[in-house]
């Protein structure tokens, strides 16, 4: 395997375990958020829990994305990474070898 393809295929396993590991910890801290207004335990926002805080956090609740959905999304923007690193390793080589087989003409001078 080229060492263009291990680069590309390395950069996209890293970008995809970092997107994971991210949305792992931030879910892991907005259930502590709804937990914290959440006074009887119970798993949701009741009407007697109900401030301006558990509002806004509940909205945003409706609107963000899961880990389950991370598992797919990240799936294309780490291809993405990929192809750009692997691309980016591609030029860096290529610019590496022209310069090391130039011919350098004002030697003959």
């Amino acid at each position: 395997m080229s060492k263009t393809l291990k680069v590309g295929i390395i950069a996209a396993i890293i970008v995809y375990a970092c997107g994971l590991l991210y949305t792992y910890y931030d879910n892991i801290k907005f259930e502590e958020r709804v937990a914290f207004y959440d006074i009887d335990k119970n798993g949701l926002i009741d009407n007697e829990e109900i401030t301006k805080n558990s509002v806004a956090t509940v909205r945003q609740m409706a609107k963000r994305k899961t880990t389950k959905q991370a598992f797919i999304m990240l799936i294309p923007v780490s291809l993405i990474f990929g192809l750009f690193t692997g691309g980016a390793s591609y030029l860096f080589r290529k610019i590496k070898y022209i310069n090391d087989n130039e011919i350098d003409y004002r030697k003959r001078q």
